[in-house]
């Protein structure tokens, strides 16, 4: 018995629930295992009984507060009378010693804990109840077409409400035909679906009496398993399909259009089109041949004058930067000239330009040849001091072309006479301070490596010409000499090669005169050198393969005729 109380009160407070909420099934609810609806259709006694049997039900029966409170959830604001199930059978008359005045369910018994009776009148005919909204019974012909009626359902066991979820809203529906958001248990055959997800779930009926909820789909004999479109059995299993054009969505039971771009490969952005897709490219980016990649835009290669003249245009992914030139930096928007001699770049002097620096070299050095950041030191003479280290006197470099050498405990750099070595030039070669020269003989070329000599084809009637070598002249430095290395011919060197040019010839008429009279024939050196730097250098080119050396020969000749 009292389990019987605690199961009334808390259907009570599950009813009061629905109506303070004012979110009540608009045709129907359950409490616990049974299920009542309401059906505005105009019908007598028997043939509204016939309409509830159809689906394994019949007329409501009152027995208690709880199910009164149904009724009342049921019918409010509803105009008219609703059979219930209660009749007085034909031969039967009125008793007023019975709650139910003699009167039956159609269920067969007389059960009740509650009755509502109206008036009191006797009848000693056939007679069934109806109830209105002020929820009183009222006596009258069971030929009487009403309102409506109110039909009860028992189950062994129906599925509770599925756990609440805040992101979410479950839309029940029952066989029995009403709809609800918040049914508190609902009957087997009852589906719930699932929004926005559009999951679906079955309450099914087990064979021990139970009914539990079950992931859609399900058996494709029972609501077409829940799939929108077509449901079969495959190996036992309820499979979902959808027609052409058309796919399942995530819950395995809806069907969704085909979207193209969800299955393409667009690198940006896939627009879908006349059942296919485009592919298009953010701003920046064109499309590449392939339809689907994106590559960026050079938009310093546009033609267009993105920056001022004071800036150049430096291309980003998508976009582009204006940055000052190389050598300027920005100062308050402006691009300033940057003064690199501050960082010490350069070996010996700096100069800053414009938007860049020159490094040069103090006298007797020559920038280095694979660092213009460095100098190294010039020799113009077989021989000078070695530079050494302060700190390591014994520590001593050369220029290139000179070797080290010691003398009374003082280090000089040396020139290194490449052509004795022979290894240098293929055929012929010219040394000179710090370096030498190669050349070939007559009917070769100096090939393009500076060392080797190539055989030369002489066509018919093509005239010969004898190959001259390259001499390198240094001269001694004067007050035009420059840090870049280079010599400098003033207007008094160039006259004083002229004057030298000039006596060389006279004395050469003179030494052939006194070769015929002496008959004496004269060797000629082909190297010379010249040693200090206030000696005149005076070389004149021959086409043989020999040189003379006349500097002293030619001073005493001077010297005679004097």
């Amino acid at each position: 018995m009292f389990k019987e109380w605690v199961t009334v009160i808390s259907a009570v407070i599950q009813l009061l629930l629905l109506q303070v909420t004012g979110q009540s099934p608009k045709s129907g609810l359950c409490i616990g295992n049974d299920c009542y609806t309401i059906h505005e259709d105009s019908k007598t006694f028997q043939n509204a009984n016939d309409a509830c049997n159809k689906q394994q039900g019949h007329l409501m029966t009152v027995r208690s507060t709880v199910a009164n409170d149904v009724i009342s959830i049921l019918i409010p604001n509803k105009q008219g009378d609703f059979w219930i199930g209660l009749e007085l059978r034909k031969g039967q008359c009125t008793n007023y010693d019975t709650t139910l005045r003699g009167y039956e369910w159609v269920t067969g018994d007389e059960s009740t804990n509650f009755s509502n009776w109206k008036g009191n009148d006797s009848a000693c005919t056939q007679q069934c109840v109806s109830v209105s909204s002020d929820l009183n019974w009222e006596e009258r012909s069971c030929q009487d077409k009403v309102a409506g009626f109110l039909c009860e359902y028992n189950f062994n066991k129906t599925c509770d409400a599925l756990p609440p979820d805040t992101d979410r809203s479950i839309l029940y529906s029952t066989p029995l035909g009403f709809q609800g958001f918040d049914l508190l248990s609902l009957p087997p055959g009852s589906t719930a679906t699932c929004s926005p997800s559009g999951f679906k779930a079955y309450c099914s009926s087990k064979g021990n009496g139970s009914a539990e909820w079950a992931e859609g789909p399900w058996d494709c004999q029972t609501n077409n398993g829940g799939c929108e479109h077509q449901c079969q059995m495959n190996n036992n299993q309820p499979q979902c399909l959808c027609p052409p054009g058309r796919e399942l969505k995530d819950n395995k039971m809806s069907c969704t259009k085909i979207d193209a771009c969800s299955i393409t490969t667009c690198e940006h952005l896939c627009v879908p089109h006349e059942g296919s897709y485009i592919c298009m490219c953010k701003d920046g980016y064109e499309l590449d041949l392939d339809g689907k990649q994106c590559r960026d835009i050079d938009d310093c290669k546009m033609g267009h004058n993105l920056c001022d003249q004071d800036r150049v245009c430096v291309n980003t992914p998508g976009s582009f930067e204006c940055k000052c030139k190389s050598g300027f930096a920005d100062v308050n928007g402006k691009c300033e000239d940057v003064n690199e001699c501050q960082l010490g770049p350069c070996e010996h002097d700096c100069k800053n330009v414009l938007g860049s620096y020159q490094c040069s070299c103090f006298k007797g050095y020559i920038k280095d040849s694979a660092d213009h950041h460095k100098c190294k030191k010039l020799c113009y003479a077989s021989e000078c001091t070695a530079e050494c280290d302060p700190n390591k006197t014994w520590h001593c470099t050369c220029p290139d072309g000179f070797v080290l050498d010691t003398r009374e405990h003082l280090f000089v750099c040396v020139d290194l006479n490449e052509c004795e070595t022979g290894t240098y030039c293929d055929q012929l070669c010219n040394n000179s301070f710090g370096s030498y020269t190669c050349y070939c003989r007559e009917g070769h070329s100096l090939h393009s490596d500076g060392h080797s000599c190539i055989s030369e084809d002489i066509e018919e009637g093509s005239s010969t010409t004898s190959v001259t070598p390259v001499i390198s002249v240094f001269a001694t430095p004067t007050s035009n000499y420059t840090v870049e290395g280079e010599t400098i011919l003033t207007p008094g060197a160039l006259l004083g090669i002229i004057i030298c040019i000039v006596v060389m010839i006279l004395v050469l008429v003179f030494l052939v005169h006194h070769v015929l009279k002496q008959r004496v024939k004269w060797d000629a050196s082909s190297d010379f050198k010249s040693i200090g730097a206030e000696r005149e250098v005076c070389l004149q080119q021959v086409t043989t393969e020999k040189y003379i050396k006349t500097s002293s020969f030619v001073k005493r000749n001077l010297k005679t005729e004097t």
